[in-house]
């Protein structure tokens, strides 16, 4: 016996059930980025390797990349991410745009990471970005965008909150406090992002002995990290300003412990993370004004955007029971084949409600008996059943059957109107 070969580990199949979620979960995010005047665009699945040395986070290259070979020897990716596409595409037409740009795309990744929950190495990501503007507002319009996200979910202030950071504020004010040099900075970056992934004991640890702070350099980090107000960074405090007269400043919280992990980011950074019990970050994001020019540029264009994937926020609607439950499109009507020789007349009358725009299934199996016919269209959850026997054949109409309360009516085959009307109110049993 043949042995069933599974599906590649980290990935998902979407039955129709699934891709019906998925589209919903599309169109949301689509529809806030179309709210706020953010055009959609798509990008090559693959890339080469190139446009992510030096761009993207260290270890989605060397670890989390899907790599393949053209049949030139040229290393290619299977994009783990798009801002780097993103920027390369910009950077190719920046002589051709109109600044600022708002663009959104939402489509396939790939991770070469430990599948887990709320995490695979195959998902969706909604990609929401703004390049052109070097003003505060941008940053503000960006985080409103994720809260107002929020919002079409059914999410509120008690189930995920948005911290905000200043990468370009927090180094000035460790140099600042810890007398370090921006080139001893970048690897306290780095441990800062995975602060909340190990106890206390072990970060302030893995800073004196690998890093080589001092117990003082840690405590004041600590100290910092903890403690620090808006007064450290004029510009995030106008951003917070703004985030406050658009009303959505509940979801929103300084947290100077987020940094992000790709190098690309300038200033604004921002996680949201769950406040139930999945306790993780959802999305994040930020301002990158220098990497058009790192993929080819010929000038900088400054930017700012965030991505969500699918998969974590899927886990937090289910947790709060917001998950929706939606019926696959299929079918408004079945039509049954009575016999063999009534077969053409019921596929000309299918053709007839198609290009009528009425969703149509015709049966396969024609001179099944009818009640097998009626019980194999309730279970694809199709409404309604047309019958077309040898009395129906001769006087060129159909029996209309309602499958939810068996209610029935004749019409004429050719009152596609009349049938319509029926199909939207119903067939009442009086």
């Amino acid at each position: 016996m043949t042995q069933l070969i599974p599906k590649v580990k980290g990935t998902r199949d979407f039955y129709p059930e699934d891709w019906a979620y998925q589209k919903w979960l599309c169109e949301k995010f689509i529809g806030v980025g179309d709210l706020f005047g953010y055009r959609e665009y798509e990008s090559s699945i693959l890339e080469y390797i190139a446009l992510y040395l030096g761009k993207s986070s260290e270890e989605i290259v060397a670890q989390q990349t899907f790599t393949l070979s053209d049949r030139d020897g040229k290393q290619l990716v299977m994009r783990p991410e798009l801002t780097p596409t993103l920027a390369r595409m910009v950077a190719q037409k920046e002589g051709e745009l109109t600044f600022p740009i708002r663009w959104q795309s939402y489509g396939r990744f790939f991770r070469y990471e430990r599948p887990q929950r709320g995490r695979g190495r195959s998902f969706f990501q909604w990609n929401i970005d703004a390049l052109g503007s070097d003003s505060h507002l941008a940053d503000a319009e960006m985080i409103a965008i994720a809260c107002t996200l929020f919002n079409h979910l059914g999410l509120g202030p008690e189930h995920a909150t948005i911290r905000v950071n200043d990468r370009e504020g927090l180094e000035g004010l460790i140099a600042k406090k810890l007398a370090l040099s921006p080139a001893d900075i970048r690897p306290v970056f780095a441990a800062i992002d995975r602060i909340d992934k190990m106890p206390e004991e072990k970060f302030r640890a893995y800073l004196t002995d690998d890093l080589g702070l001092s117990a003082g350099q840690v405590d004041a980090l600590y100290d910092l990290l903890h403690t620090a107000d808006l007064g450290f960074s004029p510009w995030l405090a106008r951003v917070f300003e703004h985030l406050d007269k658009s009303g959505v400043i509940a979801f929103v919280e300084l947290d100077l412990k987020i940094v992000r992990g790709f190098d690309y980011y300038t200033r604004t950074v921002f996680e949201a993370w769950a406040k139930t019990s999945l306790r993780r970050a959802l999305f994040g994001g930020g301002r990158y004004d220098n990497l058009t020019r790192q993929v080819g540029g010929k000038r900088q264009i400054p930017g700012v955007g965030f991505a969500v994937g699918d998969m974590a926020i899927t886990e937090l609607l289910k947790e709060i029971d917001a998950y929706p439950q939606i019926e696959p499109p299929g079918a408004c009507v079945f039509v049954t084949v009575f016999s063999e020789d009534l077969l053409a007349q019921s596929s000309a009358f299918a053709e007839s409600l198609r290009r009528g725009g009425i969703a149509t299934e015709l049966h396969l199996t024609p001179g099944q008996r009818l009640d097998r016919q009626f019980r194999h269209a309730d279970r694809q959850n199709i409404p309604f059943a047309a019958v077309i026997g040898p009395d129906e054949a001769a006087a060129k109409t159909i029996v209309l059957k309602d499958l939810e309360n068996r209610a029935q009516r004749v019409f004429s085959q050719s009152d596609l109107s009349a049938i319509k009307t029926a199909l939207k109110n119903g067939i009442s049993k009086t």
